[in-house]
């Protein structure tokens, strides 16, 4: 029942996100990000257009659930370039390690299932959500250490982007451990502790989205600054003096 609640009007805040974009001319500045909500906005809208029709429903409804998942692990991509946009050595090392790591879920995923001799799309769908979703977990987390270790300044906008996201991540997580624990009677549940934790995702990102704020520029006029940079300077020179050492010992 909260679900249906939730759904229409969940794609109407999703629909005024887009249009907001456009209007403040933010969607080129977080193209995956928006590109994420009009994939949801798109899947979503067909699904409630034809889920009085069952048959329609359980045929589209895992399958676009794939696409769905693919776009979500683009928003986590998105929240890389943006927090560490100030390091591109940083943030170019984090969003190819992120890549692999997503590649390498979906085709372990792919994988796993292929060898069973029964399978089916909604099984498939919910054990990759699972894997993904502790990965999303695992990668937000892990850029937030960095952004508070460095201290680095992220603007309303992104900060938005990690609060909402964070939040579906983190129920996603907790309920796909209680379905998996407790088994198909949690189904019902499961289903309305995602749309609600989705739902308020949404919210947030109205709130943070509705006016660009990019980050502010990092201490020293940008390419980074404070820890950051003394950690890559350290580097560089422990470097420069095991190479000297070695060209020593070889002459």
């Amino acid at each position: 029942m909260l679900s249906l609640l939730l759904w229409p009007a969940g794609l109407l805040i999703e629909l005024l996100l887009l249009v907001r974009s456009v209007q403040t001319k933010t969607f080129t500045k977080y193209i995956y990000f928006y590109a994420y909500i009009s994939c949801v906005f798109i899947v979503s809208a067909g699904l409630f257009i034809g889920h009085s029709r069952l048959e329609f429903y359980e045929a589209w409804y895992w399958p676009t659930q794939f696409a769905t998942l693919a776009m979500g692990c683009a928003v986590v991509l998105e929240i890389v370039r943006q927090a560490l946009t100030a390091y591109p050595g940083a943030e170019r090392f984090a969003r190819v390690a992120s890549w692999v790591v997503f590649a390498a879920t979906f085709c372990y995923v792919e994988w796993h299932v292929a060898r069973r001799t029964v399978w089916s799309t909604s099984n498939a769908t919910v054990e990759l959500e699972r894997d993904l979703r502790v990965i999303e977990a695992l990668v937000l987390a892990t850029v937030m250490a960095i952004v508070f270790y460095y201290r680095i300044e992220l603007g309303k906008n992104v900060t938005g982007m990690i609060v909402g996201f964070g939040a579906y991540v983190g129920v996603s997580v907790a309920s796909l451990a209680l379905r998996a624990f407790v088994g198909p009677r949690f189904n019902a549940g499961w289903g309305n502790l995602q749309t609600a934790s989705y739902f308020f995702a949404l919210i947030v990102w109205t709130v943070a989205l509705w006016t660009y704020s990019p980050n502010p520029d990092p201490p020293g006029g940008g390419g980074g600054g404070g820890g950051y940079d003394a950690l890559v300077d350290g580097t560089r020179a422990r470097l420069e003096s095991v190479r000297s050492q070695l060209g020593g010992v070889a002459r």
